[in-house]
C-alpha cells in the first residue's frame, strides 16, 4: 500500500546522504522507488546559509510538507469550494432574529439537504478559523472553539532506548557519569537557548548557549563533553533537538527516554532548569548573551553547598 514519508524515513534519508550513499541505495533501505527519493531531496531541500547550494534536513523537509498539505487542505474544503454553500451559512451568521450556533447550522443544512451537501459543526468552525472568515465568528454564541486533542503516548524519536534500559548504577545514582539533559528555550521566535546538562549522582551543572539548536549541534556538544565530565549516559526528554542521539551512541555514550509527557523522570534536570530561571526568567532573549556570562551562572551553581551532598559542593563531589 502507498504511504507517506513520516519524519522517520526523512531522517534516514538525512542521515545516509551525510554518509554519501546515493539515491539507489536510501530507495533500497526504506524499500520505496528511486523516483520517490528523488522527488523528496529536490522538493524539500533547502538553502544553505551564505550560499546557493542546497542541503536535505530532514525536520525542515517534513515541516515544508506540512505547510503544504495543510494550505492544500484550507483550499480543498468543501465550504470553500461550495459557493452555494457558503453562502447559506454567512446567511445563517448574520441572521438577527435568532441566536445561531455552527450545530444549529449544520442541522438546518442537512435537514433540508438529507445526504446531498451535509456539513457538520467541526467543519463550520474549521473554516471560520481561516483569517479570511474570522470577521464571521462574532455572530456566533460561542466564539471560541476547541477541540479536544488526546496526548500521543508515544514519541516520534526513533532507536530511542527506554529508562527500563538504564543501568542500576545509573537509577539508583551510585555512580557519577550518568547525566540529564533539556532545553531552556528564550523568547518565542528567537532561535537561541542554553543545552543544561546535570550529572544524577553529584548534581554537577553544564550550561551551553546555543545559537543552533540543531540536534546535530547539540549532540556534538555532549560528545565534547565526554572525557571532561567521564559522560557514560544521557537522559533526554521527546524534543525533536534529542533527535540525533545516535551520535552519541556510536561515541560508546548509552542514551535513554523518558515517556511522553513524563518529565518527573528527570526532576534533577527540571530542578537545575528552575535554578537557571533566577537570572534567565521566562522572556529571557539569549541572544543577548554570551558563553562566558551563561558559564558565570554554571560555576555559581557548581559551587554552591547542597543539602542533598552533605552541604558539599558540586564540583567538590564531581572531581574529589
Amino acid at each position: 500500500m502507498w504511504k507517506h514519508l513520516t519524519l522517520e524515513d526523512r531522517m534516514t534519508i538525512e542521515i545516509l546522504l551525510n554518509r554519501k550513499n546515493s539515491q539507489k541505495e536510501i530507495a533500497k533501505v526504506l524499500k520505496r522507488n528511486k523516483s520517490v527519493i528523488n522527488r523528496e531531496i529536490t522538493n524539500n531541500s533547502v538553502k544553505k546559509k551564505d550560499s546557493n547550494k542546497t542541503e536535505y534536513l530532514a525536520q525542515e523537509a517534513h515541516h515544508k510538507v506540512y505547510i503544504r498539505r495543510h494550505n492544500a487542505k484550507i483550499q480543498s474544503m468543501k465550504i470553500n469550494l461550495n459557493t452555494e454553500l457558503k453562502l447559506f451559512i454567512i446567511s445563517e451568521l448574520e441572521r438577527d432574529d435568532k441566536i445561531t450556533s455552527a450545530k444549529s447550522i449544520a442541522f438546518e443544512r442537512n435537514k433540508k439537504e438529507e445526504k446531498k451537501d451535509t456539513i457538520t459543526h467541526e467543519s463550520i468552525y474549521k473554516w471560520l478559523e481561516q483569517p479570511a472568515n474570522d470577521k464571521y465568528r462574532k455572530y456566533l454564541l460561542c466564539k471560541k472553539w476547541y477541540k479536544k486533542v488526546k496526548k500521543q503516548k508515544w514519541s516520534r524519536i526513533i532507536w530511542r532506548n527506554p529508562l527500563e534500559m538504564r543501568s542500576e548504577e545509573a537509577n539508583n545514582r551510585s555512580e557519577k557519569g550518568h547525566f540529564e539533559a533539556d532545553l531552556v528555550v528564550s523568547k518565542k521566535w528567537c532561535k537561541y537557548a542554553i543545552l543544561t546538562l546535570i550529572d544524577r549522582k553529584t548534581r554537577l551543572p553544564r550550561i551551553h548557549l546555543l545559537k543552533d539548536k540543531s540536534s546535530k549541534n547539540i549532540m556534538e556538544i555532549i560528545k565534547s563533553e565526554k572525557e571532561k565530565l567521564w559522560i557514560k549516559s544521557v537522559t533526554f526528554d521527546n524534543w525533536m533537538e534529542f533527535a540525533f542521539h545516535k551520535i552519541l551512541q556510536d561515541s560508546w555514550i548509552d542514551t535513554f527516554f523518558c515517556e511522553p509527557y513524563h518529565s518527573r523522570e528527570k526532576w534533577s534536570i527540571e530542578n537545575l532548569n528552575r535554578i537557571i530561571r533566577r537570572w534567565y526568567p521566562k522572556g529571557t532573549d539569549f541572544a543577548d548573551y554570551n558563553q562566558k556570562e551563561i558559564e558565570r551562572v554554571c560555576n555559581i551553581i557548581a559551587d554552591s553547598p547542597r543539602e542533598i551532598l552533605g552541604f558539599l559542593t558540586p564540583n567538590q563531589v564531581h572531581f574529589s
